[in-house]
């Protein structure tokens, strides 16, 4: 076992005359032992504190510790997470968190059969195969008296995520949903006084930052970030819903109107594809005016262009619906079953925990995520807000109406690969339109016939 010290950075601000808060060792510095591909979070990223528990607390005798596998690795939202893990740890001596950095997604495959799976786990949208498998233990009866985590104290969407047939199996943690970061000094200069509300309005935009001699639009090269578009046209995920079904519903108006619209806008030069860590390096050097991205990426993005020019944010416009729609995405948290019942009694404490507006709001304002409860989201200040738009728009997509849960359908990942070589193809003009969308419908449905509709 080897220890090293991993830097993480801090948030910036959205203000351009503000310049980016320097890396100090001891604020940012974190040790970690690196084990068999995992990363075990062993200290604090607390300026001054050097171990979980604080000077004038002790750890219990008794303490029940628990690990909790989550892949948030280094950068803000990693040191984020670390930090609130320590205040957990020096408030709770009874209980003790140990982070392992580590892809629990695809791991718990794994570990669960051989049982070396955690007591507490951050999954993404995968958990339909562990629903399957009756690996996971439902947090319907920790939450039956719970004052913080209810379906009234929730955003509807967060708590929809993760529910089958009335059973919360993974209780979201990472609100992640779509937005649009760009470069306001660049929308002054091409005289557009406000963020597009319209995806009409969008293409009326990218043509005049197109004048400027710079890529109008960057967007992320991944089907989630066509969902939230195809849906504001009059789309669903599934056939006649986007939560469940056993039928693909892309072969539509709504699918025609949304391929065809980006088709154009690259066959105009007006947008490019490209992986995140490009479409933030980009907007940092002035070559795209507005990257497509997540709350996921806020602050990596106020990281990377380190106050050369204010970022403003927007939710993705409106389409054919009138509505702006958006898909509720993100790690959760499950509890993997073969444990105590004082481990999982341990899980929920720290679970809960989480969720209260002090935690909701440090997370937030640390990384860019939505608060999942509405008490967090009342907690965040409003002058925070308006220095923060890319916060200000997640919380916006977050209380819509409009915006839904990711299927939790045990073959939706395979469906999503299958959005992506389609939504390339019909965007560069290596198939029609008509061809991609008719073979995204055939390859869709052959991977969720005979899936469990969860």
């Amino acid at each position: 076992m080897t220890l090293h010290r991993r830097q993480t950075s801090n948030l910036t601000t959205a203000r351009g005359g503000d310049p980016p808060r320097g890396r100090r060792r001891g604020a940012g510095w974190r040790p970690v032992a690196v084990v068999a591909g995992m990363t075990t979070i062993t200290g604090t990223v607390a300026a001054g504190a050097g171990a979980a528990v604080p000077a004038g607390r002790s750890r219990a005798a008794h303490a029940v510790d628990i690990q909790l596998w989550e892949s948030h690795n280094g950068g803000p939202v990693g040191g984020a997470m670390s930090l609130l893990v320590s205040k957990f740890n020096a408030t709770h001596p009874g209980v003790q968190v140990t982070i392992v950095v580590t892809k629990a997604s695809t791991k718990l495959a794994a570990a669960l059969p051989a049982g070396d799976a955690p007591v507490l786990a951050e999954i993404s949208h995968y958990d339909g195969i562990y629903v399957k498998a009756g690996a996971l233990v439902s947090w319907n009866s920790f939450m039956a008296h719970s004052s913080v985590v209810n379906a009234k104290t929730m955003l509807p969407a967060v708590w929809a995520n993760g529910t089958v047939k009335g059973q919360h199996y993974r209780l979201q943690a990472d609100l992640k949903l779509s937005e649009v970061f760009y470069n306001a000094a660049l929308f002054k200069k091409a005289g557009i006084a406000a963020p597009p509300t319209t995806w009409t309005e969008l293409a009326v935009d990218a043509a005049k930052l197109k004048k400027l001699g710079v890529i109008p639009i960057g967007w992320k090269d991944s089907s989630a970030h066509i969902l939230p578009a195809f849906m504001s046209n009059g789309g669903t995920l599934l056939k006649g819903s986007n939560s469940v079904g056993t039928a693909a519903n892309f072969d539509t108006p709504a699918g025609k109107t949304t391929f065809s619209y980006f088709h154009s806008l690259f066959a105009a030069n007006e947008l490019q594809l490209h992986h995140g860590t490009t479409l933030r390096e980009d907007l940092a050097a002035g070559k795209m005016a507005m990257i497509d991205g997540t709350s996921a990426g806020y602050a990596k993005v106020l990281e990377a262009v380190s106050g050369k020019f204010p970022v403003g944010a927007f939710v993705e416009p409106a389409g054919t619906t009138g509505h702006a729609y958006n898909i509720a995405q993100g790690l959760g948290f499950v509890l993997p079953k073969g444990h105590t019942h004082a481990q999982d009694e341990a899980a929920w404490t720290f679970v809960q925990w989480w969720f209260e507006p002090a935690q909701q709001v440090l997370w937030a304002e640390r990384t860019g995520f939505s608060p999942e409860t509405r008490a967090g989201i009342a907690a965040v200040p409003s002058a925070y807000l308006r220095s923060h738009p890319g916060l200000a728009a997640s919380l916006s997509a977050a209380e819509s109406p409009y915006t839904v849960p990711r299927p939790v359908s045990d073959s939706y990942n395979e469906v999503q690969a299958s959005i992506d070589a389609s939504f390339f193809d019909a965007l560069t003009g290596k198939q029609s339109v008509a061809t991609a969308l008719s073979t995204l419908e055939q390859q869709a449905n052959g991977y969720l016939k005979g899936a469990s509709e969860l």
